[in-house]
């Protein structure tokens, strides 16, 4: 079989395919609607259609004909080829809020999954704003095995930091820290006025923010507020990039427990030749800025207040003052617009040029700049950065405290798994801000370990222990990292006592393990925070071979979900009840969770101190844990046959859940697609239900802030800003095409990736733009495999235009790597099938808009049956001229019909 070797076309060349060049120009971005009323919607004559040929009323696609290149029909019927005259408006497809809200749902209404006994009282949890909801088990580790620039791995964050707070100084060390200012007695010493007054002598006299003698001064300011407690120690950390990162970072100063130093200089502590820190040894950061405070004054985020200049078009932040919470008015010129209170910030437009947008595919981190570090907007994005690999790569946290200082103002920031916090700006020219600031310091010295952010029931004793510099040494430098250099952080071989942790088990007793390689972290600020790691039993009351768990593998399972979310056991429970006599089948497909606990935050936590704030617009959460089977990643797959095999069962499984115990998983990704060995057979297994939604919940309003998946396998609908829910079974299922997609063309096996580095199949396809146009053996299949990179570091708007693209061009075809090649038909008749299905879709609403008279029904679960579950097992049931498995009765017999019809 030969897979046709065709230059895949760049954006502009899709767009000019799709829509005619004189529509290109002309194409409003603007709504479909006109609005009059509360809420009654008038149809907009001038709305462009989206026509792909004729309204396909069925879905037959013809048999692949593997004989030829491309994707020929045998019944000879020629594909319908979008023409000048009737070709499909992208432009207005992105735009139209009817589609992106998931279809029209005017009278007659179309109806959704119908409505079912309730199973549950509790209330349907949403996820987290902005969280890129990583999934809990990674396989093929598309982002944790390559190592990233800076900035593109910081332009991930753009979305967490919509969600920044502003507070008054006070009211922020009382929630964060549980400091009421005005209360505590503490006053400065002239010891620490001559500290303050030597910060303040090298502000003046340096040039630029790397002067040595501005960090060490605000060093030994920062340690001599100890106090009468000092759990920390404040040490030099910008000399050489932190270990145990995806990302090279170089943070200003840091803090660590002060039994790490023992006798240590903090001043040269991270510049020694056989000691080096890593992110897991890390309590708190400052980082320092010499831009007399232009990268500070600065609103922004939910909090940020505009009004409108005089005599211009443009709006710019307010001032304001301690009482408002909010900073003084920056003195660089703004390029914001607009009100900005309940949306993320703009990025910068595809460039429209083919060259220059060729160029940028070979490039993927320039295709939207991540904000320019000398901006306020770029040092957000630093310190979150910094937040994200605290963590996402150390120990589990719940929360850490950054200090941002430039020149002579500072601004504490706060961030945990549902917000961030920003302080207003102290001045410390000004004696009473340098009293604030003293106190705030004293008490981060005096705060108990959960103060600081590091959950109680865990046992570190490396973040304490001296030998742990030893083994930051052995972690690889950024340049030679092969994979997650943090996995083994809890296995350290120098500290023989190990990691622990402990959690309430049956009759109010409690069970501990002891903690192994790290398998699974996701990465991220705002979310749940996963962490998978190996464990064994480590309880001193069991008896040797008598443990129930016993000669199980086992992994702990640590995330910070929503307090109102229904744990995975509980789904897992009806799973088991409904899994009887024919049905039993599933339980192979299904993960098995022998124990689950959740462990709220107190009274006095920042957490608790937040939600009173805030209210609904904030998430409250809880830890959350459960002891489950350790399960096997994609990777472990060793052909192609045994991927397209479970890649099967999940549809298969998928299906059954849906149907019997009527549960939505919500979060279909490569690392909830798991793999169990059983009598040496290999089972595809649906894993991570933690997303997951009973379908009498199923109507629950989604918004562009709250939304479920993971982000680079999410539905193209639920990336637009309009979509408004509810999440349907299809779109797990156009999960599970983005899932195979990515892995067939990004990697040339299931454990190893097919390009090492974006820039290595690069270096000399520099040549002109129209003569790589006018040679078609000159293009490289890789270009494509590059540009889905980008999906792992881009937002929303970008992954909502690409795979839009995917779904609308009739010409779009993959280029699998050579071991995942005979993907290449299952790819097709997927897309063809999305394609035909939204194609419908369009058409209806359109029918609907310009007609009074009652529509047929038109099944918005299954795009009116072009895209079911029916469809998938028609297409996976064969794979390259082999058979597939096909479990239970039910489909069995569908199948046998399928094959008579």
């Amino acid at each position: 079989m030969s897979i046709p070797h065709t230059r895949s076309r760049t954006r502009k060349e899709t767009l000019a395919h799709v829509i005619p060049p004189e529509r290109l120009a002309s194409s409003s971005p603007e709504s479909s609607h006109l609005y009059r009323g509360a809420g009654e919607a008038v149809p907009d004559p001038s709305f462009s259609t989206l026509p792909g040929g004729p309204i396909v009323e069925n879905d037959d696609i013809g048999h692949l004909d593997t004989a030829n290149s491309g994707f020929q029909r045998k019944d000879n019927a020629t594909p319908t080829q979008p023409s000048s005259g009737n070709a499909p408006n992208i432009q207005a497809y992105l735009s139209d809020t009817e589609i992106t809200r998931g279809g029209s749902e005017k009278v007659p209404p179309v109806p959704v999954t119908p409505e079912r006994k309730a199973v549950t009282d509790s209330t349907p949890a949403k996820s987290t704003p902005h969280s890129n909801h990583s999934s809990s088990f990674s396989s093929t580790a598309l982002l944790n095995d390559r190592q990233y620039k800076v900035d593109e791995a910081n332009k991930y964050l753009i979305g967490d930091l919509a969600n920044v707070r502003t507070l008054p100084v006070k009211e922020w060390s009382l929630l964060s820290l549980n400091l009421d200012v005005d209360k505590d007695t503490y006053r400065l010493t002239e010891k620490v006025k001559k500290k303050f007054q030597n910060y303040l002598n090298a502000e003046t006299k340096a040039k630029r923010e790397t002067d040595p003698e501005l960090y060490n001064s605000l060093v030994a300011l920062l340690n001599e507020l100890k106090g009468n407690s000092r759990n920390i120690v404040f040490y030099r950390q910008d000399v050489v990039p932190v270990r145990g990162s995806p990302v090279k970072q170089k943070p200003d100063i840091g803090a660590v427990f002060k039994e790490l130093i023992e006798s240590r200089d903090p001043l040269v502590l991270a510049q020694a030749s056989d000691e080096k820190i890593f992110w897991g040894l890390i309590i708190l950061l400052l980082e320092v800025k010499h831009e007399k405070g232009k990268l500070i004054r600065d609103d922004f985020g939910l909090d940020a207040k505009w009004k409108k200049a005089k005599n211009s078009g443009k709006k710019r932040v307010e001032g304001a003052d301690e009482a408002s919470g909010r900073a003084p008015k920056a003195n660089s010129k703004s390029k914001s617009a607009g009100d900005i209170s309940n949306v993320p910030p703009k990025l910068k437009s595809m460039p429209v040029s083919t060259k220059e947008y060729r160029k940028k595919q070979k490039d993927t981190q320039n295709i939207w700049p991540a904000p320019d570090r000398n901006t306020p907007e770029g040092v957000r994005t630093q310190t979150g950065g910094y937040a994200c690999d605290i963590l996402s790569t150390g120990v589990l946290r719940s929360h850490v405290h950054i200090f941002l200082v430039d020149s002579t103002l500072v601004r504490g920031i706060f961030y945990d798994h549902s917000t961030i916090v920003e302080s207003a700006v102290l001045n410390l020219e000004n004696e009473g801000d340098q009293l604030i600031f003293a106190k705030m310091i004293k008490q981060l010295h005096a705060l108990p370990p959960a103060g600081l952010g590091l959950v109680q029931n865990l046992e570190a004793p490396f973040m304490k222990n001296p030998a742990s510099l030893k083994y930051g040494q052995t972690l690889p430098e950024f340049e030679k990292a092969e994979g997650p250099p943090s996995n083994e952080i809890f296995q350290i071989k120098e500290i023989k006592e190990g990691c622990k942790f402990s959690f309430p088990y049956k009759n109010g007793t409690t069970r501990t393990v002891k903690l192994k390689r790290v398998l699974f972290r996701s990465r991220g600020i705002i979310g749940r925070g996963t962490i998978v790691v190996q464990v064994v039993c480590a309880c001193t009351h069991c008896v040797p071979n008598q443990c129930d768990w016993s000669g199980k593998k086992l992994v702990l399972k640590l995330s910070f979900p929503s307090k109102t979310r229904v744990p995975e056991q509980a789904f897992m429970d009806r799973c088991k009840e409904k899994a009887k006599g024919d049905h039993v089948w599933v339980l192979n497909h299904l993960p098995h969770v022998y124990w689950t606990f959740d462990l709220p935050f107190d009274q006095c936590s920042p957490q608790a101190n937040f939600k009173e704030k805030f209210g609904d617009k904030y998430e409250m959460r809880l830890l959350r844990g459960s002891i489950q089977e350790e399960l096997q990643p994609l990777s472990s797959l060793e052909t192609a046959l045994e991927c397209a095999q479970v890649f099967y069962d999940i549809v298969q499984c998928h299906h059954w859940v849906h149907t019997y115990p009527q549960i939505l998983h919500r979060d279909i990704s490569d690392g909830n697609i798991m793999v169990r060995v059983k009598d040496g057979k290999k089972y595809g297994v649906l894993n991570d239900w933690d997303l997951a939604i009973w379908l009498n919940e199923g109507d629950g309003i989604s918004t562009s802030q709250f939304r479920t998946g993971t982000r680079p396998y999410m539905a193209h609908e639920q990336h637009s800003p309009s979509w408004r829910g509810p999440h349907r079974y299809r779109h797990d299922l156009e999960s599970l095409f983005y899932v195979i997609l990515l892995l067939a063309t990004l990697f040339s096996s299931p454990s190893e990736r097919a390009y090492k580095s974006l820039d290595e199949d690069h270096d000399d396809d520099e040549d002109d733009d129209d003569e790589d146009d006018d040679n078609e053996k000159d293009a490289k299949p890789s270009e494509t495999s590059y540009h889905y990179q980008t999906w792992f570091t881009q937002g929303d708007d970008f992954l909502y235009k690409d795979k839009a693209l995917i779904m609308l061009d009739l010409s779009w075809q993959p280029i699998p790597t050579q071991f995942f090649r005979d993907f290449f038909h299952w790819l097709m008749r997927l897309q063809h099938s999305l394609n035909a299905g939204f194609v419908a879709l369009k058409g209806h609403i359109v029918r609907q808009r310009d007609t009074l008279r009652q529509l047929p029904h038109f099944d918005n679960d299954t795009l009116d049956s072009h895209f079911s579950y029916d469809r998938l097992v028609s297409i996976m049931h064969q794979f390259s001229e082999e058979k597939l498995e096909t479990h239970g009765r039910e489909w069995q017999g569908k199948l046998r019909e399928f094959q008579k019809n």
